[in-house]
């Protein structure tokens, strides 16, 4: 969440980069850093859009549950014209009359308006499902927090993958460059007899590799890109350029940092998720035996009556009433504790999967580790070889250059160091994603 603050700044800084190459054309790349790139993501990813609702939605549900302890009042106004009234026989001894007289009751018009108030003074359902809304919004900013996490995680991947890729394309140029020149100079000592056509063709068929190996290079670049853009929520014809080098993605303190790091489970924005959904399974155990308990509401009546056969000249006559209301369930039919017995199962298995989660966690913690430890050795072993190679490589040209060494040799300690260079590159990112995936488990994805 502390990104979110950091993240406002980095839109507005976003907002006017955009600005400015719309002013300067679409052909002008926007510079952009891994720090920028994680900060717009958490603003316009729409996985983070989406969890940012759902965010919203639990708070607004939380205050639609509490509503139902707030006080509540009613209003209703009538009115009715008795077209005819009622007429109702009486017997005529009343008035010392044989038989029965027609009599009316009652007023042409009649009005009434009335007020009702209710104020719930205890009902265990309404406690426990105030609880329960307050734990639902609280899964909802975990949920918040880990979908933070992979979107973090994920652009911290594909933003080193191309510029890997770009790392890689950039060898290729190089090699093609020195392989170039290296041709020319084979070319000139063929025209005076010292090298064979051979020569020169293996050179130029190794040169026609690396081209093809290139351009298969940039479409992979170009789709990493296509990737960034979907993850920052860009439009497919934004042009950046990264700006963010790829050794300082490599922090070999932090790497050994979190080697050394104590795994707090407690931490863990998996364990929190699995530990709210166990306090979720036994509120709901409460909240199935409190619809046992009987519920106390306050009740206020204020009404007016009026009637008369003039709508000018109504009488008014009000009323009041004040007070309790007691709801006991007495029969269910079985229901409710068939209800408890299935809470009390759901409650036991969440806590069955907390256990379970947790032990996961630890488990995947000590392999993370390891992955991590692995990938951290090979990337130095992979350092090391990248600069024997090189040597044996520059060793190999001048000696081929002198005449001693043949093309093929050339060609061979060229492709080595190649595959040197590559499984060097290969080596950065297995680090970095072994990095990546023990800083989500310790929940300190930077």
């Amino acid at each position: 969440m502390k990104m979110i603050k950091k993240s406002k700044l980095a839109l507005f800084i976003f907002s006017l980069l955009m600005g400015i190459v719309s002013l300067t054309g679409q052909n002008t790349p926007m510079q952009l850093s891994l720090e920028q790139a994680r900060n717009i993501a958490l603003q316009q990813n729409k996985s983070m859009q989406t969890a940012s609702i759902d965010t919203i939605i639990a708070k607004r549900s939380r205050w639609e549950t509490i509503s139902n302890y707030l006080p509540k009042a009613t209003g209703n106004v009538n009115w009715s014209d008795n077209l005819e009234l009622a007429t109702v026989l009486l017997p005529g001894v009343m008035v010392g009359q044989p038989g029965y007289i027609p009599v009316q009751f009652g007023m042409e018009y009649q009005m009434s308006w009335a007020i009702q108030a209710q104020q719930v003074i205890f009902s265990a359902p309404l406690i426990v499902g105030i609880q329960l809304s307050n734990v639902s919004k609280d899964m909802m900013t975990k949920t918040y927090q880990k979908t933070e996490q992979e979107v973090i995680a994920s652009v911290n991947t594909v933003y080193a993958s191309a510029l890997i890729l770009s790392e890689n394309i950039n060898i290729i140029d190089s090699n093609i460059n020195n392989l170039t020149k290296v041709k020319e100079q084979t070319k000139a000592m063929y025209e005076v007899g010292v090298a064979q056509s051979t020569d020169v063709d293996q050179i130029e068929l190794t040169i026609l590799s690396l081209e093809n190996a290139k351009r298969t290079l940039q479409r992979n670049i170009d789709l990493s890109y296509s990737m960034l853009r979907f993850q920052l929520g860009l439009d497919t014809n934004v042009i950046f350029q990264l700006t963010t080098p790829l050794s300082e993605m490599i922090n070999e303190a932090e790497v050994q940092a979190l080697l050394n790091t104590s795994f707090d489970v407690y931490r863990n924005i998996d364990y929190q998720l699995v530990e709210k959904q166990k306090e979720m399974a036994f509120l709901n155990l409460r909240k199935e035996k409190a619809d046992a308990l009987p519920t106390i509401a306050a009740v206020y009546n204020y009404s007016k009556a009026g009637q008369g056969n003039e709508m000018n000249e109504l009488r008014w006559f009000p009323s009041s009433v004040v007070g309790l209301s007691l709801s006991i369930p007495i029969l269910a039919g079985g229901q409710n504790g068939s209800q408890i017995s299935k809470a009390k199962l759901q409650y036991q298995k969440a806590q069955v999967n907390l256990d379970m989660v947790t032990e996961q966690l630890k488990m995947q913690e000590n392999q993370q580790k390891y992955t991590l430890s692995n990938a951290y050795d090979n990337y130095i072993a992979q350092k090391k070889n990248i600069e024997l190679s090189k040597r044996i490589y520059d060793n190999i040209e001048n000696r081929y250059l002198q005449g001693v060494s043949s093309s093929l040799d050339l060609t061979q300690a060229n492709s080595n160091y190649l595959t040197a260079q590559n499984n060097y590159l290969a080596a950065i990112l297995e680090l970095l994603q072994a990095k990546y995936e023990l800083e989500k488990i310790y929940n300190n994805q930077k």
